[in-house]
């Protein structure tokens, strides 16, 4: 029997928070010090450890499904504001969703998406990850 992938499990969410704990670990405010920018990236790594603490606390009260989805919220965060230059996150395609031309001709408008797994998909500049 193949192994059910709809149900939020405790292995699932301590490997969705070890991602976001390592991305969080990892990247650097990109943007100017006094600039507009830098407010931008400040309250996206506000609003992404926000929630992050959220999932943690979900996680330790039992309830897994509110915890894996502040868990992809607050990833989320992380991933805009690299994906933005809000953050720079040294080129990391594993833990950040970046941006990135497909192989094809630069007249197609198409870009790969690259989700922290690993796997990209060609698709509409619109195209998300989640």
């Amino acid at each position: 029997m193949a192994e059910k992938t709809n149900v939020v499990t405790d292995e699932k969410i301590e490997k969705y928070l070890d991602i976001t704990g390592r991305a969080l670990g990892k990247l650097r405010v990109a943007a100017p010090e006094r600039s507009f920018n830098r407010r931008l990236a400040d309250s996206f790594l506000e609003m992404a450890n926000c929630y992050y603490s959220d999932a943690k606390h979900f996680k330790e009260s039992g309830d897994v499904v509110t915890a894996f989805a502040a868990v992809n919220y607050a990833h989320a965060w992380l991933d805009c504001g690299a994906r933005i230059g809000l953050f720079d996150v040294d080129g990391d395609d594993v833990l950040f969703t970046l941006y990135e031309r497909c192989g094809q001709a630069p007249r197609t408008g198409r870009t790969r998406i690259l989700s922290s797994s690993g796997r990209a998909a060609c698709g509409p500049p619109s195209a998300g990850r989640r």
